[in-house]
């Protein structure tokens, strides 16, 4: 019988050899501080490195995003300058792992995502994922965002789909690459019309680092919101349930909401104002498209 270290090397490649492969997808542009630290929390993942592929999209980046990518040899960069669902699509079609992982730039990954994740997939069979996340930031927007996202954790509507096989990707077709607005709720809803089996992993999350303010993310959510008139036309009775602003998740988590009452109304207020600038966008991006179709 062989025992000690030599035996021991011997398990852990046996084990790294059966483990199915993954690739993080990851569209960028001008993020280099946030690139350095996802990439390291990809480099501390409790999963076998040489199972993982990172493809890192980057849609020209000016601020040194490619040379912070170049520090890690399990990146594969490609640069192109395409919107960043356009950009998953890309990521994918150099890639031919059994599953994959949507990831945003601006997010970091705990040690444990990728495995639990994995094990989730293959020891209950289901065919894609949503992560819980956990916002960060200092600003009074970061700040309710974080409660938000905890009260949100168990809403069956606000669940976007981030880990999925490779079949259940291309049996959908990807990521629609004529509607930039909720690319992730979009591909969800998808593959849950598809018969694709879904879970929120709650056994992991996902720290995401949204630093902003409320008026940045009403900016952010003008311009991503002129494809939505397309978005809502294709999903009529679905949209309805996740953009409505009354929730259940909220009376569901009343007693959370009244221990910060103060979190709770910043919330609402930019809730209100990013809903306006996002109806403000769909509507330019409506009449937009609307003359180039004259």
């Amino acid at each position: 019988m062989v025992c000690g270290p030599a035996a021991r090397s011997k398990e852990q490649h046996d084990m790294a050899t059966e483990q199915p492969t993954v690739a993080i997808i990851i569209p960028v542009r001008n993020r280099a501080a946030e690139m350095q630290r996802l990439l390291e929390s990809v480099a501390r993942q409790e999963y076998p490195l040489a199972k993982i592929t990172v493809v890192v999209v980057d849609a020209l980046s000016t601020d040194g995003t490619q040379e912070v990518c170049g520090k890690f040899p399990f990146v594969k960069l490609i640069e192109l300058p395409v919107e960043r669902h356009v950009g998953r699509n890309k990521g994918v079609a150099a890639t031919d792992t059994k599953y994959l992982v949507h990831i945003d730039s601006d997010m970091e990954m705990t040690p444990g995502t990728i495995a639990t994740l994995v094990k989730i997939a293959e020891e209950e069979h289901f065919d894609f994922l949503s992560i819980p996340e956990r916002s960060t930031g200092n600003t009074l927007w970061a700040r309710a965002r974080a409660l938000e996202k905890i009260v949100i954790d168990d809403d069956p509507d606000r669940c976007g789909a981030r880990f999925m096989t490779r079949k259940a990707f291309d049996t959908v077709g990807g990521y629609d690459e004529q509607i930039l607005f909720s690319e992730d709720y979009n591909i969800h809803t998808r593959l849950s019309q598809a018969g694709f089996r879904h879970r929120v992993a709650k056994e992991t999350f996902l720290w995401h680092h949204e630093g902003c303010t409320v008026l940045q993310a009403a900016r952010k959510q003008f311009y991503y919101s002129q494809s939505a008139h397309l978005y809502f036309k294709k999903f009529k009775g679905v949209t309805v349930r996740q953009y409505n602003p009354f929730r259940a998740a909220y009376l569901r988590h009343g007693k959370l909401i009244l221990q910060h009452p103060v979190l709770f109304t910043s919330l609402m207020l930019g809730k209100a104002l990013t809903y306006v600038t996002g109806f403000s966008g769909m509507c330019y991006g409506w009449l937009r498209d609307r003359n180039r179709s004259k």
